[in-house]
């Protein structure tokens, strides 16, 4: 699949995860027991600052978009590992790939409002669903096609995968009011 504005298209696993095998994974990820222990994390640590400035390298169009407010510098510097994280989910099996296009002035669609947001494009069996990112949500989509039952909150804490099935249903296009297109 290669869409305007998504990076990583084009490397997918060598098959693709199926509607029936989600549907499968989920089930079992929503009757399997949870046997790992659940730690709470750590929460007595000052978070890292994000710099001043930072300066954008669009991957598509290769624009440089500087971007001046500490909101918009640590959205930059996450883009990183959210590249990462997708490379992970294709190697799993799903396809999907990551829109950043809001950290670009060019390729931005809404040139209207500061906000910075990430969506998730994911494809099951030729139908497309985009979906906003929010906190930690390529981690639960990671633990869950690892077929793992806690998911990293990547601060040493962990929590239920079951917990999180109606936002990794909603990023499938399996449940909830994503928005969907046919490929």
């Amino acid at each position: 699949m290669i869409a305007l504005g998504v990076t990583g298209a084009g490397m997918l696993a060598a098959e693709d995860l199926t509607r029936e095998q989600l549907n499968k994974m989920l089930e079992e990820t929503a009757t399997n027991p949870v046997k790992s222990e659940l730690l709470p994390g750590a929460c007595c640590y000052s978070p890292m600052p994000y710099p001043n400035r930072i300066e954008y390298l669009c991957p598509l169009c290769k624009t440089k978009t500087l971007h001046e407010k500490w909101e918009k510098t640590g959205r930059v510097q996450t883009a990183d590992k959210y590249r990462n994280q997708m490379k992970r989910i294709r190697e799993l099996g799903l396809d999907a790939t990551l829109d950043e296009t809001d950290l670009c002035s060019q390729c931005r669609r809404d040139k209207t409002t500061e906000g910075i947001t990430f969506h998730i494009l994911v494809t099951v069996d030729q139908r497309l669903v985009r979906t906003q990112l929010e906190y930690c949500d390529l981690e639960k989509v990671i633990a869950f096609l690892e077929k793992k039952d806690v998911w990293d909150s990547g601060a040493g804490g962990t929590h239920p995968l079951k917990d999180a099935l109606p936002r990794i249903r909603k990023i499938l296009g399996m449940g909830g009011d994503e928005a969907t297109g046919k490929k």
